[in-house]
């Protein structure tokens, strides 16, 4: 039973050509990079190959790209790894609300060491506010972070501004880039971006890869320790794994341009549909300044967990894969001002840009059918 997956944010089917380029690592060319010998050295090379991909997508020097199991890690190096063990100073951390939960719950760890950590102020359509954040900085803050795309709205951040803002009191930003990379223009030296996180199943690449951009300069505390593989990130590099990041790299800068403009039409197509048959719906952030791959709606009558666990050829979900096991409204929804009802009765939808059409509409309409099925059932309970 073919399942019809728009669902793109939690993760990615690996492009078949990253798939290929991974296999030799898997077979003949399956020696430690870190060894000396003939293997050892073509693992080797293969790594410094991909980090320059990586490093490409992200306007990157690839000296920058440090490589970790996904962006969760490079949250956790990045932004633990600027505070010691015991702080003595009175420093700050400044936290978005709507980020992704490895971010949220290091600002709780942080908090627990006695490091005074800041919530950013978010806009209705999930942007930070900049005027507020100017107030909330100070000399003290050691380090403000965000998601350039968020992960349930879609909303993107402008990271030029905040770094800006952050390097007037010498404060460093960090950007989790997980749900951008491959979706829109990254340029981290333009943009004054001093660290930065990926992950390869984001863009069509395996999972438990993902990469970390260090700026020339900015010194970080390792938070684990081994055989020195990096000195931010000891353990055996998987070549397999860092391969298929980088070809995936390579294949997203490559479609950047085709991909937003593919994406933008199934946007429309599929918001066409959904208006007609749902008519009710509404559309959670701001879709004026976010990616087109993501939709986030507001079903009224119909709970979004269940119309999502009820589709069985479908794969939608209500919003970011780490909150699946809650039934607590959407942080995300919550903090931008959507009601708890209203985000109990929102779906997330995330298209994949290579898709073909006919999958989309066919898609569409079995959740459309569906919800029609589940609200007129809600009705009938509440008739009773």
């Amino acid at each position: 039973m073919k399942i019809i997956y728009l669902d793109n944010c939690a993760t990615t089917r690996v492009d078949d050509e990253v798939v290929d380029a991974m296999l030799p690592y898997l077979r003949e060319d399956f020696g430690n990079p870190s060894s000396p010998h003939v293997l050892g050295k073509r693992a080797r090379r293969a790594v410094d190959l991909a980090a320059v991909s990586v490093a490409e997508l992200l306007g990157a020097d690839p000296r920058g790209i440090v490589f970790t199991s996904g962006a969760t890690e490079s949250n956790n190096i990045a932004l633990l790894g600027m505070f010691a063990h015991e702080e003595r100073a009175p420093v700050n951390a400044l936290f978005c609300p709507t980020d992704h939960k490895s971010a949220l719950s290091i600002g709780r760890a942080l908090a627990g060491r006695g490091i005074e950590t800041r919530t950013m102020a978010v806009r209705q359509d999930g942007v930070i506010d900049l005027t507020r954040l100017a107030d909330q900085l100070d000399v003290h803050s050691r380090v403000a972070t965000a998601a350039l795309v968020n992960s349930e709205i879609g909303t993107i951040q402008p990271m030029s501004e905040l770094a800006a803002l952050c390097h007037e009191v010498g404060c460093l930003l960090h950007v989790d880039a997980a749900q951008a990379a491959g979706r829109i223009p990254i340029d981290v030296v333009e943009a004054g971006v001093d660290t930065l996180s990926i992950s390869g199943h984001k863009v069509r690449g395996p999972k438990g890869i993902g990469a970390l951009y260090v700026r020339p300069g900015v010194r970080l505390r390792p938070i684990t320790y081994g055989g020195g593989q990096y000195e931010l990130r000891s353990g055996t590099i998987p070549t397999h794994l860092v391969v298929g990041l980088g070809k995936a790299c390579e294949l997203a800068l490559r479609r950047l341009d085709d991909d937003w403009m593919r994406a933008v039409r199934l946007r429309e197509a599929a918001l066409e549909l959904l208006t007609t048959r749902l008519p009710g719906i509404r559309i959670n952030g701001d879709p004026l300044n976010g990616v087109p791959h993501v939709l986030n709606l507001v079903l009224p009558g119909v709970r979004g967990e269940s119309l999502v666990s009820s589709l069985r050829t479908v794969a939608v979900s209500t919003g970011s894969a780490c909150n699946s096991d809650s039934q607590e409204p959407s942080h995300v929804l919550t903090a931008i001002g959507v009601s708890a009802e209203d985000a109990n009765s929102s779906i997330r939808m995330c298209l994949d840009p290579r898709m073909a059409f006919d999958e989309l509409v066919r898609g569409v309409e079995l959740v459309c059918e569906r919800a029609l099925d589940l609200a007129e059932v809600s009705v009938a309970m509440q008739a009773t």
